[in-house]
């Protein structure tokens, strides 16, 4: 089940709210945030992205156990709770 949460993107010192029925992906993109994005299904790694902090729920089929604590894949990965925050370099 999917659950709203917040994402911090480190570079552009933006902070972004994800609701529940939309992917951090399509919200990235609303807010005109270039991103390499290939099939939003978390099996490709084109939108991979490294992690600063936060607990992430893992989603994707590309990272290794190793790889997901330092980064995730935008197009599935969500805060691990409601209201959570992950932080990104974007």
């Amino acid at each position: 089940m999917n659950h709203p949460f917040t994402r911090n993107l480190v570079r552009s010192g933006r902070e972004l709210e994800i609701p529940a029925d939309k992917l951090a992906t399509d919200v990235l993109i609303e807010s005109a945030i270039p991103i390499d994005i290939k099939c939003s299904g978390g099996i490709c790694g084109a939108c991979k992205c490294r992690l600063v902090s936060g607990e992430v729920e893992h989603r994707d089929l590309v990272l290794s156990k190793m790889q997901r604590e330092e980064a995730d894949i935008l197009c599935q990965s969500r805060a691990a709770e409601a209201g959570g925050v992950v932080e990104e370099v974007l």
